[in-house]
């Protein structure tokens, strides 16, 4: 429909909600109208700039007439996301916002980049000014202030990718984004206990007996960025009868990071309902044959663990899985934990999952029964954009837990990027096995401990200075170029490259 038409039907709007339903039934036909970009009545009135007020009276009218102000148009924008990226003045979004909330606005609605009704709004060009008035009013109907974007980015991410915003509105903004960001942490926390609080408290207590129910564990955020094949990968062999899950991977790319990533989504809900409810236990091979001090102790012991999962439906999560070998055997009797996994495996619907790496894997699994219930996960060192987010998400995770801050974010930038170059493979220590994201995340770590025995109100260049300085993973040359680096990053601009002139001294003449 022709833009002026509808700018003529909105111009007969009036607070007559009634009459304005008739008008709209009238043009359209049905007020259950939708156009070919899916789009609701609610959508088409906000799609370009028509008179504010009287396009008000026409969404107040449907918004009472029962339409819902949740209705998705194609690439699931709400009608609200649509008025921001048309660029409605900030009284109407607020005035609309808080109609729609009326009838259950939901505002922690996402499209299909998983941009929130904030992340448009700061995507947009039209608020520089007025972003802190539709956050504090979104903050006030429980808006999720944790949520991200795909590429991960939270709403001061946003912001600052945008590069339209200046120092103080940030800094401004990340006032507020904190106290609420913290407080809906908090909350994701307490709904989570209550969650786990409706398993079985008689079997999370049993459980425990064996090792760690990861479900109780406290995960400040996602635990992992850019894993979304590995964790799928693990999420469809698990959905497989007869296959494992086996991840495998050098020491420190994350393999366990995957396994917290799933035990993190099951807790708020966002896996298949296959695994809704699941429980994951993680048990150390070493840590079970402990204290059995008789023959056949050990076996009893594993074979009531593996009951106790099979009948509860727990995945039973091994680290370092080739362990298994060799552990519970005696002089007087061979049967180690890998023959009784083995058995069991075999003759139940038990799940498993296991980490190991490449080596051992070829080493314990290359002709063995068990490698062929287990299905190959590849874990592999990030990218180094990937990385960039790990490290940027850890240094901001650390940042909300210890509540010590970079003085400002073109500082922390370049810390990072320190620790990019400085931690790349062939700045290791030959034959070490570290490998990132785990080295960065130590340094990190180190960095933020520092800041911590100090009594620090920020997080320096100077602590990261002496993270490096007891960093054993890296050449000399290598840390002494990082805190060179580090020492001087006040002082770094950007060097422009110099025109070089060439001067034939044989052809020069007084």
């Amino acid at each position: 429909m022709q833009n002026n038409k509808i700018k003529n039907l909105i111009s007969k709007m009036t607070k007559d909600k009634k009459n304005n339903l008739k008008l709209l039934k009238k043009e359209f036909g049905s007020l259950e109208y939708r156009d070919e970009e899916n789009q609701s009545l609610l959508h088409i009135l906000v799609d370009d700039k028509y008179d504010e007020e009287k396009c008000f009276y026409a969404i107040a009218s449907l918004l009472e007439y029962g339409l819902s102000p949740n209705l998705e148009a194609d690439y699931n924008y709400n009608f609200i996301q649509t008025a921001l990226y048309t660029g409605y003045s900030e009284n109407f979004i607020i005035n609309i916002i808080k109609e729609s909330i009326q009838y259950n606005l939901d505002v922690n609605h996402t499209d299909d980049d998983k941009d929130t009704i904030m992340h448009t709004a700061i995507y947009s060009d039209d608020y520089l000014g007025e972003i802190e008035a539709i956050y504090k009013l979104l903050c006030e109907y429980k808006f999720d202030s944790s949520k991200k974007d795909h590429e991960g980015k939270t709403l001061i991410d946003a912001m600052i990718y945008q590069k339209q915003y200046s120092n103080n509105q940030i800094d401004r903004f990340k006032q507020l984004f904190r106290q609420n960001y913290l407080r809906d942490i908090t909350n994701k926390k307490e709904q989570i206990e209550v969650k786990s609080n409706c398993n079985d408290k008689k079997l999370i207590t049993e459980l425990k007996n064996y090792g760690k129910v990861l479900n109780e564990k406290h995960y400040l955020t996602s635990p992992t960025i850019g894993r979304e094949k590995e964790v799928n990968n693990v999420i469809i062999t698990l959905a497989q009868e007869r296959k494992m899950p086996i991840i495998v991977g050098e020491s420190g790319v994350g393999k366990t990071a995957i396994v917290d990533e799933l035990a993190y989504r099951i807790k708020i809900g966002n896996v298949p309902r296959f695994l809704q409810d699941k429980i994951i236990l993680e048990v150390n091979p070493n840590n079970l044959v402990a204290g059995c001090q008789y023959v056949g102790q050990f076996e009893d012991k594993m074979t009531k663990l593996l009951q106790l999962c099979e009948v509860n439906d727990v995945l039973l999560f091994i680290d370092e899985i080739h362990t298994i070998y060799g552990i519970g055997s005696t002089r007087n009797k061979s049967t180690d934990m890998a023959s009784i996994l083995k058995s069991y495996i075999d003759r139940s619907d038990i799940k498993v999952i296991g980490t190991t790496t490449e080596k051992e894997y070829n080493e314990f699994f290359s002709d063995d029964a068990l490698k062929r219930r287990f299905e190959k996960v590849i874990v592999k060192e990030p990218e180094t954009n990937t990385l960039n987010t790990i490290i940027d998400k850890v240094i901001e995770d650390y940042s909300t837990k210890n509540n010590i801050y970079f003085e400002n974010d073109n500082i922390k930038n370049k810390v990072i990027s320190v620790i990019l170059s400085s931690t790349e493979k062939r700045h290791r220590v030959y034959n070490d096995i570290v490998n990132n994201p785990d080295l960065s995340i130590s340094i990190i770590d180190k960095a933020f401990a520092f800041a911590k025995v100090y009594e620090s109100e920020t997080i320096t260049k100077e602590h990261f200075i002496e993270s490096f300085e007891l960093c054993d993973r890296l050449y000399e040359s290598a840390k002494e170029q990082a805190i060179f680096r580090l020492k001087n990053i006040n002082e770094e601009v950007i060097k422009q490259p110099c025109k070089v002139i060439k001067i034939d001294f044989n052809n020069y003449k007084k």
